[in-house]
């Protein structure tokens, strides 16, 4: 027969497989480090986007001004302006997603190791129900 404790557990670990589970287990197939690299890739790429894409709006809303004043502007301090800028983002963002992933990754392998362990108990309880029956 079946315990009543041992029921909860199964349940509990069902839900677990079918919400928070099916996130977390992705994170096997990385070493932290993988993990953390390849976001922090996808987010430096998306900053970069971003942030051309709003230097072109910048651009193209004060085009009249860069038009008029075309000779007599400083274009290597505006490139540095915009260069310097974008920088300082791109380490804000990066050290967020650092961060924020780092903590995903212990809290995700701290809960899957959590999950084994309960997978082990009920499959040691199974194990000795079986031997207890044979008996």
């Amino acid at each position: 027969m079946l315990s009543e404790e041992k029921i909860k557990l199964m349940t509990k670990l069902a839900v677990y497989e079918k919400h928070t589970g099916k996130k977390t287990m992705k994170l096997t197939k990385f070493f932290q480090m993988d993990y953390v690299g390849w976001n922090m890739l996808k987010t430096g790429v998306a900053v970069t986007v971003g942030y051309c894409m709003l230097a072109a709006a910048y651009v193209v809303y004060h085009l009249e001004q860069f038009v008029e004043g075309i000779y007599t502007m400083d274009y290597m301090e505006l490139a540095r302006e915009f260069a310097s800028k974008y920088v300082v983002l791109l380490i804000v963002y990066m050290t967020v997603t650092f961060l924020f992933y780092n903590v995903k990754y212990s809290r995700g392998m701290k809960s899957l190791k959590r999950y084994q362990k309960n997978l082990e108990k009920v499959g040691r309880d199974s194990e000795e129900s079986v031997k207890s029956r044979e008996v």
